[in-house]
C-alpha cells in the first residue's frame, strides 16, 4: 500500500475501492461495509467501515464514522474514530471529536471539537473474520458519542 502522503480525496483508488456513494446519492440510516468506502454524496447516519473511508470534497456525513483509516475533504458533523490515521485535507470541515492513532491536517481545514491521538487507546477495527451479525450487534459499544471527547483507558 502507498504511503499516506500519496493519498488524497482526489485519488480514484482504482481496484481498491469497494463501495462508492456518488455525489447525487443520499442515504438515511447506518452504512456498513467490509471494504473501502468513498462518499461523494450525503449520509445522514453512522458509518462503519472495516478499511478506509474517503469523504470527497462534495461528500458530507451527519453521524459518527468508525474505520481503519479516514481521509476527509468534505464535511462531517459527528465523531471520527480511526485505528490507523485520520487525514484532514484543506477543504475539510469537522464539527465533532476525533480519535486516531495518527493525525495529519492540511492548512485550511476547519475543526471544531477535541482530538485524541494515541495508538494504544484507539479502539481496534473489527476483524473481517467476524460475521456481519456479530459485528453489528456490538458496534454501539465502541462509538464515541457525537461531540464528546473519548475517555482515556
Amino acid at each position: 500500500m502507498a504511503k499516506w502522503t500519496r493519498f488524497t480525496a482526489a485519488d480514484n483508488f482504482s481496484g481498491e475501492m469497494s463501495t462508492l456513494l456518488a455525489k447525487d446519492a443520499e442515504i438515511h440510516g447506518t452504512l456498513r461495509t467490509q471494504g473501502s468506502l468513498r462518499i461523494d454524496g450525503r449520509v445522514n447516519g453512522d458509518v462503519f467501515c472495516a478499511k478506509m473511508v474517503t469523504i470527497g470534497a462534495t461528500g458530507s456525513v451527519d453521524g459518527n464514522i468508525q474505520a481503519e483509516s479516514i481521509i476527509l475533504a468534505g464535511r462531517v458533523k459527528g465523531s471520527l474514530v480511526a485505528k490507523q490515521k485520520v487525514h484532514l485535507e484543506s477543504t475539510a470541515e469537522l464539527i465533532g471529536d476525533l480519535s486516531a492513532g495518527k493525525l495529519s491536517i492540511q492548512e485550511g481545514a476547519r475543526v471544531r471539537g477535541h482530538a485524541t491521538t494515541d495508538e494504544v487507546a484507539v479502539p481496534s477495527a473489527r476483524p473481517a473474520t467476524t460475521t456481519m451479525v456479530d459485528k453489528f450487534d456490538d458496534e454501539a459499544d465502541t462509538l464515541v458519542p457525537r461531540n464528546r471527547p473519548m475517555p482515556a483507558n
